[in-house]
């Protein structure tokens, strides 16, 4: 593939030989118990080499979401490539957390791993300590880092590990052309359901995954409800009936989408899109709703600062409170039934900061500086 005058090849993973080693990751991260929750990665598996990386007539390597079997930290420190790696999470300078906890006081990832400094809830082998000296031990090579969000270009500061690496912010490139605004009405009739207003929640692994903040939504709800009688959330993602038991009150159950064209009909459909995550960094589904010319609200925590404007193109809501939450899907909903002008507001940042042409400049840029 061409673009701009840079070629590029992805790798993705794929086949019996990463299914092994996704496999192996997944048992392997089970003996570490901890009651912080969040998607771990010992990153001890690989189904690629850095051999193969290496072989190619690649000039610089950039990483993204690299662990669950497809490169593990050994093999990342064996590339002789410029790395350039756009980093999606904490995982690159933590131990084996993809999101971990913030300070103060100071937290292991910002001091190092270290027996002493373990807490007292966790149990098992120490995987986050074990990774994280694995990782100082193997990456001599320094990369470049490339967070999407100012906040996680802050982390990465902070941390023990990446705090002198070469960083540069760029953000998601958004499909402008397939994330579009259209009718609401017309999206909504191929849902079959006529709920007004209509907001949408989504995550991958659904309700179930507590940093996306269900339980929040579900109490902002109830306020929302007060004024809007009829609103109904819209789940996309995983769900199974065990899930949908649990939750009161009507909800839509989309379950889990895999294209974009899909993806986009669903956003269109939506009044205002809910994103009430405890952490975060620049969530997609924030991206592609604005994308969609739909308002956002957030809490105003991580990158979620850096993805919507307050008051222009959504709604930043102090972190955790459900009361100021709720007001914020309140003025979203009345905005999107008379102006619209968070949505119009919505889709102008996203052609101002996220278009391929923007954001694939900034790459180009960047490549060149790691060449030179």
């Amino acid at each position: 593939m061409v673009n701009h005058g840079v070629e590029s090849r992805l790798i993705s993973a794929t086949g019996a030989k990463f299914r092994l080693a996704q496999r192996a990751e997944r048992s392997l991260r089970l003996l570490q118990r901890s009651p912080w929750r969040t998607w771990r990665s010992a990153a001890r598996f690989s189904s690629l080499t850095a051999q193969d990386i290496n072989a190619s007539s690649a000039d610089v390597v950039n990483l993204h979401w690299v662990t669950d079997g497809f490169l593990s930290v050994e093999e990342i420190g064996r590339i002789e490539k410029p790395i350039v790696w756009t980093m999606h999470d904490m995982w690159p300078f933590t131990g084996t957390e993809h999101y971990a906890p913030e300070g103060p006081p100071l937290t292991r990832w910002q001091i190092g791993y270290s027996a002493a400094n373990r807490s007292i809830d966790d149990s098992g082998p120490d995987l986050d300590r074990w990774t994280w000296d694995r990782k100082l031990r193997n990456w001599g090579n320094e990369p470049h880092l490339i967070p999407v969000s100012h906040w996680l270009a802050r982390l990465a500061s902070e941390s023990a590990l990446a705090s002198t690496w070469p960083t540069k912010v760029i953000p998601n490139v958004m499909d402008t052309t397939v994330f579009r605004p259209g009718p609401r009405e017309e999206a909504r009739s191929r849902l079959g359901s006529d709920a007004s207003p209509l907001i949408a929640f989504t995550s991958s692994a659904g309700i179930s995954d507590e940093r996306k903040g269900w339980s929040y939504l579900q109490q902002a709800m109830v306020r929302v409800k007060e004024t809007f009688p009829n609103a109904q959330v819209m789940v996309i993602g995983h769900s199974d009936p065990h899930e949908q038991a649990r939750v009161s009150g009507d909800v839509l159950w989309m379950g889990e989408v895999g294209d974009n064209e899909t993806m986009a009909a669903l956003l269109q459909s939506a009044d205002v899109i809910a994103v009430p995550s405890t952490a975060d960094n620049l969530p997609m589904t924030a991206c592609e709703a604005q994308t969609c010319g739909r308002a956002v609200v957030a809490f105003d925590v991580g990158g979620l600062s850096d993805t919507l404007a307050h008051q222009e193109s959504g709604y930043l809501a102090t972190p955790f409170d459900t009361d100021d939450f709720a007001e914020g899907l309140i003025l979203a909903i009345e905005d999107s039934r008379t102006s619209n002008s968070w949505g119009k507001q919505a889709r102008m940042r996203a052609e101002s900061l996220w278009e391929p042409a923007t954001v694939v400049r900034q790459y180009e840029d960047l490549y060149a500086e790691v060449l030179s």
